[in-house]
């Protein structure tokens, strides 16, 4: 991936990025920015191609990507249990549902459901914003995962203590 210091953005690419980081859905970035979605879908798809983000989740992937390096760490929400915390920063990863489930030996439905009781716990409302939420509250090391818990539910990039 390039650096993003280093990609070409223009003025309105930024505003579509900061709607996007904010969790906005393409019909409100375009509602906001008087453009049709299908403009702020263009927009996005620009940003992906400069970035090298590929397959997965691509808006999480921009949204975290633009956040990487960025120092801003907060005390992390203690309420989420193990299995809410792996899923949630699996969540910033850029892995789906299906995925996720494979990695922690659960259905997609379970996985939708330790979601949903995430969002409410952290008051968020889409797997973007619980993306910003785990990146701007320190990342992998938000929620104290260990390195043994990453092993054992098949996390094998798991960067924490």
């Amino acid at each position: 991936m390039t650096g993003l210091d280093q990609l070409k953005v223009t003025a309105r690419d930024q505003q579509v990025l900061d709607l996007l980081v904010e969790g906005c859905s393409n019909k409100e970035i375009g509602g906001q920015l008087q453009i049709s979605p299908r403009t702020v879908k263009h927009h996005l798809r620009t940003l992906f191609l400069r970035a090298g983000i590929i397959g997965g989740r691509k808006r999480v992937k921009l949204a975290r990507y633009i956040h990487e390096g960025t120092s801003a760490v907060t005390t992390p929400s203690e309420s989420l249990n193990p299995n809410e915390s792996r899923i949630s920063i699996l969540v910033l990863e850029g892995f789906t549902n299906r995925e996720i489930g494979k990695i922690v030996g659960a259905s997609e439905q379970v996985v939708k459901n330790h979601l949903r009781r995430t969002f409410d716990k952290l008051g968020v409302w889409s797997r973007l914003e619980l993306a910003m939420y785990v990146a701007n509250h320190g990342g992998k090391d938000c929620f104290h995962t260990t390195r043994d818990d990453a092993r054992r539910f098949g996390y094998s990039n798991f960067a924490g203590q």
